[in-house]
C-alpha cells in the first residue's frame, strides 16, 4: 500500500466545496505555521467554496477573526451547540489531528452526525499506532506522545470505533511526516520516518479515513 500526503488529500477533497474544518485553529502554534506557510486552515480557504471553522479554544478563535477568518467559532465537537454552525449545510468535514486530543471519540462521531447529511464526508486523520519511528524512538529513548494526546489509534481500532458509531467508511490511506513540519523534527526521526514509509507503509506516521453516514436503501 501507498502512502499519501495528508495535506494534499485533504486540499484535493476541499476543492470547490462547502467545508466545515474541526480544531481549526491550531492554537497556540497558530501564528509560527501561519508564517511558515504551513497552516491547514488557510491552504484549505485557497480552494474551497466555502470554509466554516470551529475550535474549543477561545483565543484561537479570536486571532482568526482578527486575521480574516470571520466564519469560525468556538464550539465543543463531542456536543455541537453553536446554531451558526449546526445551521449550514456540508460538503466535507475535515476532523484533522483532533480525535486523539478528545476526552470522548466515539461521542465526538455520533455528534458531528447531526451536521452531516447523506451527501457529506468527514474525513478523520490522525498519529497511527504503529507508527516505525515512534516505536524506534520509545525502544531506545522514551515513550514519545504529545502532551495534549489522549488516545493513539490502530487501523482497525480505528475502523471499527468509526462504524460503531454509525458512519460508513469509504476510503482508508497512511501518511508520512508532512512537508510542513519535517524541518521542525529531529533528523534522525525524520530518517526513520523515510525508512517506515518506504519499506513498511503500514507503520507509517498517520492515518487517514474518509467516512459518511450509511445510504439508505430505497
Amino acid at each position: 500500500m501507498t502512502t499519501v500526503d495528508r495535506v494534499t488529500y485533504i486540499v484535493n477533497e476541499c476543492r470547490g466545496k462547502r467545508i466545515l474544518h474541526l480544531g481549526c485553529t491550531d492554537w497556540p502554534y497558530t501564528e509560527a505555521k501561519l508564517s511558515g506557510g504551513a497552516l491547514l486552515h488557510a491552504k484549505i480557504n485557497e480552494v474551497a467554496g466555502s470554509l466554516t471553522g470551529v475550535d474549543a479554544d477561545e483565543e484561537g478563535v479570536a486571532y482568526f477573526r482578527k486575521i480574516g477568518f470571520s466564519e469560525t467559532y468556538v464550539d465543543n465537537v463531542e456536543k455541537f451547540s453553536n446554531a451558526l454552525v449546526r445551521d449550514k449545510k456540508y460538503d466535507v468535514i475535515i476532523a484533522g489531528e483532533i480525535i486523539e486530543h478528545l476526552e470522548n471519540p466515539g461521542l465526538f462521531l455520533r455528534s458531528v452526525q447531526n451536521v452531516m447529511t447523506t451527501d457529506t464526508v468527514i474525513i478523520i486523520t490522525t498519529i497511527n499506532a504503529y507508527c516505525f519511528f515512534r516505536f524506534v524512538y520509545y525502544l531506545f529513548k522514551r515513550e514519545m506522545v504529545h502532551p495534549d494526546h489522549n488516545f493513539y489509534f490502530s487501523p482497525i481500532v480505528l475502523r471499527k470505533l468509526i462504524t460503531r458509531c454509525g458512519l460508513e467508511v469509504v476510503d482508508f490511506r497512511y501518511y508520512p511526516i508532512g512537508k510542513e513540519i519535517r524541518a521542525l523534527n529531529p533528523r534522525k526521526m525524520v530518517l526513520l520516518n523515510d525508512i517506515g514509509r518506504l519499506f513498511f507503509p503500514k507503520a507509517s506516521d498517520g492515518l487517514i479515513f474518509k467516512a459518511r453516514l450509511p445510504k439508505k436503501n430505497s
